[in-house]
């Protein structure tokens, strides 16, 4: 009963089109309602009440899940808890390519499309309900509004090059609905950015720890620093040496926020004192398996199901994002994990097995870089060469002390001549908006 009143009222609140006034109200009434106790109890049973209407919805309106269900012998009202889940195969990347066949409501009721950015080859292409664009906004607004009252004037240094990206999008939305005055400068130019901080004095920035990196160093050279609220973070991993340095810098609060076009943007949350990442449980159910035998783990790889999607709902979708289950002793009660790197991110080349986080870990540390790099992998003749491209001024040797410090075997291979290495350092690695990118271009 309980949790079928709290549905309700989140229902009434996520399908409005909140005014600020709104939203700023309910921010404040939710931490109230968290601070005095709410249990997470109460947001298992509406989880679950929203899992069992999200899978009765899916197997009326997708194509793709009424096949699925029909080849396993499932019936949606068989699933009636978290874990009977387990009954269902996974949802892969692979699958949504087929985007129609996960369309739950006709074309004409599509309001917005997002790809994902870093692959090759045709993007994924998720596509949004009026709706659905109402909750996410009301809800990233509220999120704001719980952790930031009075003026909020937001710098937004992301990249808007690539438009149908859902981050840059989301925040600019959920700003507006906060009541909030969103600056849209996007992320080219770190000299140019730190010219709008000095003209409008944001009370908080969005931005990836890597350009927010280029960033403070550009305002570190001109000698240029205001205090800065709040500073909140997506995009890419946050470490603890890229946190403090923007706590020392600016004197703000730093948020560290994880999403994706496929689960909605921005459904966790990291605040300044978490150990790890709050995951949004009345909007996403969590799991997390063995990448190999697909059984449930302690740590593995990410797997989500969308609770309160209209378009396109996913069950079990495979994230190819590492994590691990965590506890974390701050206000929210909401489940938390720590959250890694890619399951998919190895690289063989010149017979070794390299990964993508462990080269921008090792190269991020190196002086005067920006956290940024590029990978590339083709072939010199006969021989693997490994490119990697690292944005700022750093030195080579260095970056090359740097990989073989992680790989110790990499100057092994380099003298038998089984791999090239060159390093290229570039000013600008332009629109990309993870700090890691690989290319296989074998």
């Amino acid at each position: 009963m309980i949790a079928e009143v709290i549905d309700r009222t989140l229902r009434r609140f996520e399908d409005q089109n909140c005014r600020p006034a709104a939203v700023k109200r309910a921010g404040a009434f939710f931490k109230h309602t968290v601070e005095q106790g709410l249990r997470p109890g109460f947001i298992d049973a509406v989880q679950e009440l929203r899992l069992r209407h999200t899978l009765r919805y899916v197997q009326e309106r997708s194509p793709f899940y009424r096949r699925l269900f029909k080849e396993y012998a499932i019936k949606a009202e068989t699933i009636r808890t978290v874990t009977d889940l387990a009954q269902l195969p996974f949802t892969t990347a692979a699958d949504i390519r087929q985007w129609r066949d996960f369309l739950c409501v006709p074309e004409d009721r599509l309001s917005a499309v997002f790809t994902t950015s870093g692959t090759t080859g045709e993007p994924k292409r998720v596509y949004y309900t009026f709706r659905e664009m109402q909750a996410l906004s009301n809800l990233y607004g509220m999120t704001i509004r719980m952790v930031h009252s009075g003026r909020l004037v937001a710098l937004i240094a992301l990249p808007i090059g690539h438009g149908l990206w859902i981050g840059g999008a989301s925040v600019q939305r959920a700003v507006e609905r906060a009541g909030g005055l969103p600056l849209m400068v996007g992320a080219d130019n770190p000299a140019e950015t730190v010219t709008w901080l000095k003209r409008f004095s944001p009370d908080m920035i969005f931005s990836s720890p890597s350009y927010m990196t280029a960033v403070t160093r550009e305002a570190q050279q001109l000698g240029y620093r205001i205090p800065v609220g709040k500073i909140a973070l997506v995009g890419e991993r946050l470490t603890a040496e890229h946190k403090a340095f923007f706590q020392e810098y600016w004197g703000a609060a730093v948020f560290d926020i994880y999403g994706s076009t496929e689960i909605g943007s921005a459904q966790t949350i990291s605040l300044p004192g978490c150990q790890a990442f709050h995951i949004n449980d009345l909007h996403l159910v969590t799991e997390i398996i063995d990448p190999a035998t697909g059984q449930p783990a302690q740590e593995g790889e990410l797997v989500f199901t969308t609770l309160r999607r209209d378009g396109m709902p996913f069950i079990r979708y495979r994230s190819g994002d590492r994590g691990s289950w965590a506890t974390c002793p701050c206000w929210l009660p909401l489940r938390a994990v720590h959250i890694g790197g890619r399951t998919d991110d190895m690289i063989v080349a010149g017979d070794m097995n390299l990964y993508g986080r462990v080269i921008a870990d090792a190269v991020g540390k190196v002086p005067k870089t920006t956290g940024r790099i590029l990978v590339r992998v083709e072939k010199a003749g006969l021989v693997d060469q490994l490119t990697v491209q690292v944005e700022g001024q750093p030195d080579e040797i260095l970056v090359q002390a740097a990989l073989q410090k992680a790989y110790p075997e990499l100057a092994v291979n380099m003298k038998n001549g089984n791999l090239q290495l060159v390093i290229e350092p570039i000013s600008s690695l332009g629109q990309q908006i993870k700090d890691i990118r690989v290319r296989d271009l074998r």
